[in-house]
């Protein structure tokens, strides 16, 4: 897989970057050929089919405003009505599978007006998408980005069945729609799936967060009446009550046996995705992890990925992880102890065949900077691009100061999406933070039949979380994984965040985070759109827009310069300067309240998180002693029993203590007058008095809580939030 397509002609420079399941093409032209440009037109033709004209969303007439719904919206042939970018993402309808040509023309006014002509066009020729190493692959969702594909070939049908949601609804009048929108991601987890159904002798590891796709579910099953698998399975307090995911538990639980599942949430979230294959003597061999969510959600409406590793030490540092969580019920002072948790651990030390040069972190970690600290350290060394997507920028950590730091360089561009705890926001090439999109503003803008899996509420509109360091660059680097990238998560949940530096990966991952950033910054630009201001196309003598849309494009000192370079790959001098202007002022909280990927008032940083409770399940045998987590790349010779010993009761919550330490500290920091001590002196012998009339109580017996209860309960000062996800 190559990670670039060049071609020059009459000026005209058309670069081709193959991705997963899209192709992002760049554009240029020499200054001298700007006048009267009025854009590109890009074509399309697979190999055996007829070429097709991309669809440009923004047209010289018709107005987008911020009260556009997705049913309005209008899409015009771009040879009608041009890309005035440098650079566009395709996402072809039917995938990327075949040899594509794409021809480019660029596109002039004739004179004053809309009327149009061609002028230079250059083609790329892009392979089909293949993996770039024999035992290491990363794959990808469509997702709603690419809803208007969708609408296409889908006509908007439907992904589950109305009503109540369930975990077990037939899903066979879903399967063409579910395999388009799951895409790679989707057929890589069940290619994992179906090598351990056809391998009767293996044993099968599950971490799950989000759960209620019934393919999967149904999968864990079989595995369970095999009695083949265990499952650690998230149960903070969104996935309890009504929640899918607790029925969900039930019948993994009633298939596999209570013994053989794990519920728990260590000090916040078991928020891993992971699926692990070990052979019948319990050595790990294959592994599949990442963002991705196996629920319809995860894989059939959000951009989310996942990487297969099909290499017994990486597969053996996730069982080692599986195998700390499963015996400890989730303890996080546990995991944050073990030899797993201390370090990356090395999957490969350079790029061979089969691996790229990468390693993997698996947290709960006593320290976030054993994870974030490297991750901030590539972002401070970039040369030249910074690409990212996390959730809460504002929180604590040297990996998100360092975003807002790199934003503000003028010699790299920098370009971003961050969810808060109130909407959404794109960081501009510029370093400028645009205004928060709110979640209601958001919903309303997502088409049917997406629209009905999307809460307006925090954590599930980014949910492909990463950070790409110089993707075209001589030293690139991704970051990404279920992490959320903050502190407070990388100390309180169970997640994987693996550091791979190899350019075809940067490119790939380069290419998702464009799609994602467009789509959302198209979103920024329609919230301040009006009737008076629309958004269209521009062109010579348009009312009230006297400068040319290229003009930025040709300004040194503007980031769109940077921007059309970058992507165009045309070299820049080293000591060459954008104008930046990092204002985060939109995105700023109060003193004291939340960051660090979590909704609660406090930091997390600022807090120590109480001990996590787990659902156990009834007293068993205890398992074979668990082996440590490998000091090299080498996986754990065999796995723990398939039981597990019931784990230690869980300290009380320290909540209550707490906040009589707070209510002190403020009051005897609050100056005191004559007027407040007379006052105060009074109250108490008020309260005495009262005290004293009233006859004493016996304290009535409160009713034992349910063992589902006690499962179900969160210690004090948790967030509830969907933030991680």
């Amino acid at each position: 897989m190559t990670d670039l397509i060049v071609n020059e002609v009459s000026g005209l420079r058309v670069v081709a970057y193959p991705g997963a399941n899209s192709v992002l093409i760049a554009m240029s032209v020499p200054q001298g050929n700007t006048a009267n440009l009025a854009g590109f037109a890009i074509f399309r033709q697979r190999d055996g089919e007829d070429e097709q004209a991309l669809l440009n969303r923004l047209s010289f007439d018709d107005a987008v405003t911020s009260e556009t719904t997705p049913q309005q919206h209008k899409w015009t042939p771009s040879d009608e009505a041009p890309f005035q970018k440098f650079r566009w993402v395709d996402i072809p309808p039917d995938g990327t599978d075949k040899q594509a040509t794409y021809r480019v023309c660029a596109m002039y006014f004739t004179g004053q007006g809309k009327t149009i002509a061609k002028g230079a066009e250059a083609s790329v020729v892009v392979p089909p998408i293949s993996h770039a190493y024999g035992n290491f692959r990363a794959a990808f969702t469509r997702g709603y980005i690419s809803s208007q594909a969708y609408a296409d070939k889908f006509h908007n049908a439907p992904i589950r069945p109305t009503g109540v949601k369930t975990p077990d609804f037939d899903t066979k009048p879903y399967q063409d729609q579910y395999a388009w929108l799951g895409a790679g991601a989707r057929a890589q987890l069940f290619a994992f799936i179906d090598d351990c159904r056809n391998d009767k002798t293996c044993q099968v590891d599950v971490f799950a967060y989000d759960l209620d796709e019934p393919d999967v579910i149904s999968a864990i099953c079989e595995f369970g009446r095999e009695k083949r698998v265990r499952a650690v399975l998230d149960n903070a307090k969104l996935h309890t009550g009504n929640a899918v995911e607790v029925r969900a538990a039930e019948l993994i639980k009633q298939a596999a046996g209570e013994d053989n599942v794990v519920q728990g949430h260590f000090s916040r979230f078991q928020h891993n995705k992971v699926f692990i294959k070990r052979d019948a003597s319990g050595a790990a061999q294959r592994v599949l992890f990442g963002s991705m969510n196996f629920s319809v959600r995860g894989l059939y409406v959000q951009a989310n990925n996942v990487i297969v590793a099909d290499d017994p030490a990486t597969a053996g540092y996730f069982a080692a992880a599986f195998d700390n969580a499963f015996a400890n019920a989730t303890s996080t002072a546990k995991f944050a102890k073990a030899d797993i948790s201390q370090q990356y651990q090395p999957i490969s030390a350079a790029a061979t065949p089969d691996l790229p040069k990468s390693k993997v972190a698996l947290s709960p970690h006593a320290s976030a900077s054993i994870s974030l600290g490297p991750a901030a350290a590539r972002v401070q060394g970039a040369t030249s691009s910074v690409l990212y997507a996390v959730m809460q920028p504002q929180g604590t950590g040297n990996l998100l100061a360092t975003l807002q730091t790199i934003a503000a360089k003028p010699t790299v561009f920098s370009y971003g999406t961050v969810e808060t705890a109130k909407g959404l926001a794109v960081q501009r090439g510029d370093g400028t933070m645009g205004e928060v999109a709110d979640f209601a503003y958001l919903k309303s803008k997502v088409p049917y039949p997406f629209s009905l899996e999307y809460d307006p509420g925090p954590g599930i509109h980014v949910h492909d979380k990463f950070i790409i360091v110089d993707f075209n660059g001589e030293s690139p680097a991704v970051f990404t994984g279920s992490s959320n990238l903050a502190e407070g998560g990388e100390q309180s949940n169970g997640d994987s965040l693996i550091m791979i530096e190899d350019r075809v990966f940067a490119t790939v991952y380069a290419i998702e985070a464009l799609k994602i950033f467009d789509h959302y910054s198209f979103r920024d630009k329609m919230k301040a759109a009006t009737q008076a201001a629309p958004l269209n196309l521009w062109y010579p003598g348009k009312q009230g827009a006297s400068d040319p849309w290229w003009a930025p494009a040709y300004d040194e000192k503007d980031v769109k310069f940077r921007d059309r370079c970058l992507f165009a790959n045309i070299a820049l001098p080293p000591t060459l300067q954008s104008h930046k202007d990092a204002d985060w002022s939109s995105i700023a909280e109060p003193a004291g309240t939340g960051g660090g990927g979590t909704a609660t008032p406090a930091s997390p940083a600022a807090r120590k998180p109480a001990k996590p409770r787990a659902t156990k399940p009834p007293a068993a045998k205890p398992p074979a002693a668990q082996p440590s987590a490998p000091a090299a790349p080498t996986p754990p010779a065999a796995a723990p029993s398939r039981r597990k010993k019931t784990p230690s009761a869980a300290k009380p919550s320290r909540g209550a203590a707490k906040r009589k330490t707070v209510k002190a500290q403020k009051s005897a920091a609050r100056p005191k007058t004559k007027a407040t001590k007379r006052k105060t002196a009074q109250k108490s012998a008020a309260k005495k008095k009262t005290s004293a009339q009233k006859p004493a109580r016996t304290p009535a017996k409160r009713p034992a809580k349910s063992a589902a209860r006690r499962g179900a309960a969160r210690p004090r000062g948790k967030s509830t939030s969907r933030r991680s996800r």
